[in-house]
């Protein structure tokens, strides 16, 4: 069954992250966990699919406030191939120098704050730019990206850099170069991408992570909890308590980058 091949491919994929990845994981959750008990934020960036992971790091159920995803409408949510917020428009935007460093205006961004910036090409404009405009701001930079895939791209930005060469760290998701995991017979290429489900098990690595160091240094924040679940009475209102402090603690935090 290619749900099999599908499967097993992302296996072996999950299993280099595992076994490769450790080390950097740990490096990046560190510089995060510094921002977040000064105050300020890892802060995740994706344009297309990668947009993706930064929204199943936070907010969601098990998150924890410190953490601010940048969502640019216009290339971060696709609805359709063609027609109003398309394909066409998204592709065309992420290559467009300057718009990401207009995106960063909206923000007041500063140490120790971090920048995580996923996209599995590396190659176009918007993730490289971004990158760049953060470290400019003395941010420490972190690229999300597939190496085997990258090293042979050619950038799009005009500086020639591809990610991995604009951050000070990298993540490397381990999928295998054009991203799409399964040969079909008589399919003229590769179905079942694999590098949206490498980048969130990458960053949720790195929130876990997080939390641990967090935890080793008695800094506690609220956790969304899982409130779909049946509960007693105060089991309900401690839930319900525990929300209301994310809340007001995201908002907090969120008031003092908001240009």
């Amino acid at each position: 069954m290619s749900a099999n091949k599908f499967l097993s491919a992302f296996r072996e994929v999950l299993e280099r992250i595992e076994t490769t990845q450790t080390e950097s994981i740990h490096t990046a959750a560190g510089w995060v966990a510094e921002a977040i008990m000064a105050d300020r934020f890892g802060v995740l960036f994706g344009s297309g699919h990668s947009f993706i992971p930064t929204m199943d790091v936070y907010p969601r159920i098990g998150s924890f406030p410190g953490w601010l995803p940048i969502h640019e409408l216009s290339t971060s949510y696709v609805s359709r191939v063609s027609g109003d917020i398309g394909l066409r428009q998204s592709l065309f935007l992420e290559k467009i120098e300057g718009f990401g460093k207009l995106i960063l205006e909206n923000y007041a961004l500063q140490p120790p704050d971090v920048m995580v910036v996923i996209s599995n090409s590396g190659v176009n404009t918007m993730g490289v730019e971004v990158a760049l405009e953060a470290k400019k701001r003395g941010l420490k930079t972190i690229g999300v990206t597939s190496m085997s895939h990258s090293v042979d791209g050619k950038s799009f930005h005009s500086s020639g850099k591809r990610l991995f060469e604009a951050v000070d760290l990298t993540l490397d998701n381990c999928v295998p170069k054009g991203d799409a995991l399964v040969e079909i017979p008589g399919f003229p290429a590769r179905v079942a991408s694999a590098s949206t489900i490498a980048d969130c098990i990458l960053l949720q690595s790195v929130a876990a992570e997080t939390a641990q160091i967090l935890s080793e240094h008695g800094y506690i924040p609220p956790v969304f909890p899982s409130h779909n679940e049946k509960m007693s009475r105060e089991e309900s209102e401690a839930a319900d308590r525990l929300i209301e402090r994310f809340y007001e603690e995201d908002a907090r935090r969120v008031r003092k980058v908001l240009r």
